[in-house]
C-alpha cells in the first residue's frame, strides 16, 4: 500500500545545505524557529524584515513560499506559521505540515526537507520521535489527491521524498518514519474510499477492495453475502438494506498477533456507501456527501492494513456491515419493528438512523468472534456535528480504562476527541411501547442516544462510541485550520490502539 508515496528518511542537514526541492521552517507568533533564524541568516534578513512587514506573522497554517534565488541549496523556502507555541498539540502539528504538504505538491514540489522546531519536540506525546512521526505523517497527507475522477488532470506532482530534519538519526527516529508512511498510507486510503462516488464503491466493490487490498499481508478476510446475513438473522442490516438494488454484506478481517489465549480488540466501523435517508428522506441540499457515511468502515479496514504492517503483538478483528440506505417499493419504513441477530427488536421511528441499526448486527457479531473489547467508529449522527463541529471526535463509553486508552491512541495519532456523558438519567430514552428499543429517541441528546442505543448490544464488554460526524469530513470553507474534505479519522487513532492494545 503507498497511497502517501514517498520516500522518508531522518538526516540533520543544516537548512544552508538541504539541497531538496524544499524546504519547510516554522515561525511562530512571537518568533523565528531556529531552523529559520538560520535560513534568515543566509537570506541577508528577508524573512525578519517580512516580519517587520507583517508578511509573515506566524500564524498557524499560514504557509509564505519564497523563491531563494541561489542563495539557499533549496529552490523554495517554505515560512509554516505554527500560531502560538503553548497552543501547539499533535493535532496542530499534524494539520499544519499537511497544509504544507499540499502547498509544496501543487506546486511541483518533488523533494522536501522539514525541520521540526524544538517546541514541537516539547509538546509531542513522546518527545522527538512522536514530533518526526507528526511531521512527516502531515507532510504525507499533503499527499492526497482528490480530483481522480477528472478526465483533465494536472500532471501527477506528488511529493516523492520527505527528509525530516532536527529530530536526530537514529533506530527509534528511522522506526518512526517507518510507521508514519504506513499511518499516512492508511489515512489517505480512508480518504480515498470515503470520497469515491457510491456508484463506484457500493458495498460489494467496498469488499473486493478490501480483499484486494489484503493480498500478502496475512490478514484473514471473509466476507458474508446476504444469504449468509439471513441465515445468522441479521434483520438489522437486511431491514436497512431492503430498499436498495445493491446486496448488504459483512466484511470480516481477523489479525493475530497476540497469544492465543489473550485479548481480542474488536473494531467495528459503520459502512453505509450511500445514505438518502430511506423513507425519512434527507433533504436534497449537501446529499451528495452522504457518499463518506462509510467513513467509519473505511477507517476501520485501512487501519486493518496498517495493523498488518506495523506488527503489533495484539489480536484484532475488524467488522464493517455494508449496505445503502435507500427509498423504495421494499423499503423498510418508520414503525416497522426490525429483529436483530442478538434477538432485540427495534421499533423504527427514523429510517434515518439506520448506522446504528446495521451497527447492533456488526457490534453483536464481534462479540460471537471473540471480542473482549470492542470500538466502534460511525459517522452516526448529526447532533455531534451541531455540539463539536469538524474539529472534534465524540467519545462515549461504558468503561474508564478503554476510554483512556483510546484517549492517548487519538493524542498520539493527532486526533481530537472529547467524551461526551452517559449518565443513567438518559437509559430511557429509547423505551419503546411495542418493540425492546426505539431507534430514535428525537433530536436532543441525539448523540448520547444513539450510543445508548449502541451500548445494549455490547452488553458487559468494555465498549467505546466513536461518532465522526463531524471529524470525518470538513466542508466548511471558513473552518480554515483544519484541511477540508475527508480527513481519514480515526484510522491512526485505530492503529495506535492496536499497538497499546498489545500490552495487556
Amino acid at each position: 500500500m503507498s497511497e502517501g508515496r514517498a520516500a522518508v528518511s531522518a538526516g540533520d542537514v543544516p537548512v544552508t545545505d538541504a539541497a531538496t526541492d524544499a524546504a519547510i521552517v516554522g515561525a511562530f507568533d512571537d518568533s523565528l524557529s531556529a531552523a529559520a533564524t538560520q535560513a534568515d541568516a543566509a537570506l541577508g534578513g528577508l524573512l525578519s524584515e517580512m516580519r517587520d512587514a507583517r508578511e509573515i506573522r506566524g500564524s498557524f497554517a499560514e504557509r509564505t513560499v519564497i523563491h531563494t534565488l541561489g542563495r539557499l541549496p533549496a529552490r523554495r523556502l517554505l515560512v509554516l506559521g505554527l500560531g502560538k507555541p503553548a497552543q501547539l498539540d499533535g493535532f496542530r502539528l499534524h494539520n499544519a505540515f499537511h497544509f504544507a504538504g499540499a502547498t509544496l505538491r501543487k506546486q511541483g514540489v518533488r523533494s522536501v526537507t522539514a525541520y521540526v522546531p524544538e517546541e514541537a519536540i516539547a509538546v509531542a506525546g513522546d518527545g522527538t520521535t512522536a514530533a518526526a512521526r507528526a511531521v512527516a505523517t502531515g507532510i504525507l497527507l499533503g499527499n492526497f489527491e482528490g480530483d481522480l475522477n477528472k478526465s483533465e488532470r494536472d500532471p501527477d506532482t506528488a511529493i516523492d521524498s520527505v527528509v525530516v530534519a532536527g529530530v536526530g538519526h537514529n533506530g527509534a527516529i528511522e522506526a518512526a518514519l517507518r510507521e508514519a508512511t504506513v499511518l499516512a498510507d492508511a489515512t489517505n486510503l480512508t480518504r480515498r474510499w470515503a470520497a469515491m462516488p457510491s456508484n463506484t464503491l457500493t458495498p460489494r466493490l467496498l469488499a473486493e477492495s478490501a480483499r484486494t487490498l489484503y493480498q500478502g499481508t496475512g490478514l484473514e478476510v471473509e466476507v458474508l453475502e446476504k444469504a449468509d446475513l439471513e441465515r445468522e438473522g441479521m434483520g438489522g442490516l437486511l431491514g436497512v438494506a431492503r430498499g436498495s438494488d445493491e446486496p448488504p454484506v459483512m466484511i470480516i478481517v481477523r489479525y493475530d498477533g497476540g497469544r492465543p489465549d489473550g485479548p481480542r480488540l474488536a473494531l467495528v466501523g459503520k459502512g453505509i456507501t450511500f445514505d438518502t435517508g430511506g423513507i425519512s428522506l434527507k433533504s436534497a441540499g449537501g446529499m451528495e456527501l452522504m457518499k463518506f457515511d462509510m467513513g467509519g468502515g473505511a477507517a476501520v479496514l485501512a487501519a486493518m492494513r496498517a495493523i498488518a504492517a506495523l506488527r503489533p503483538a495484539a489480536n484484532v478483528v475488524a467488522v464493517v456491515p455494508a449496505t445503502e440506505n435507500m427509498p423504495g417499493g421494499h423499503a423498510y419504513k418508520p414503525g416497522d419493528v426490525l429483529t436483530t441477530s442478538a434477538g432485540k427488536t427495534i421499533e423504527v421511528t427514523n429510517t434515518d438512523a439506520e448506522g446504528r441499526i446495521i451497527l447492533a448486527d456488526g457490534l453483536s457479531k464481534a462479540r460471537r468472534l471473540g471480542a473482549t473489547h470492542i470500538v466502534d467508529t460511525a459517522t452516526l449522527t448529526g447532533a455531534c456535528v451541531v455540539a463539536l463541529g469538524h474539529v472534534t471526535t465524540g467519545l462515549m463509553t461504558n468503561d474508564r480504562a478503554l476510554a483512556a486508552m483510546v484517549q492517548g491512541a487519538a493524542d498520539a495519532a493527532g486526533d481530537r476527541v472529547a467524551e461526551l456523558p452517559m449518565f443513567p438519567e438518559y437509559d430511557v430514552c429509547l423505551r419503546s411501547d411495542v418493540a425492546d428499543m426505539k431507534n430514535t429517541a428525537g433530536r436532543e441528546g441525539g448523540t448520547i442516544n444513539a450510543a445508548v442505543f449502541l451500548r445494549e448490544y455490547v452488553e458487559d464488554l468494555p465498549w467505546v462510541h466513536l461518532d465522526i460526524a463531524g471529524s470525518g469530513w470538513n466542508d466548511q470553507s471558513d473552518q480554515t485550520q483544519i484541511p477540508k474534505g475527508p480527513s481519514g479519522t480515526p484510522a491512526r487513532t485505530l492503529v495506535h490502539l492496536a499497538t497499546a492494545f498489545a500490552s495487556l
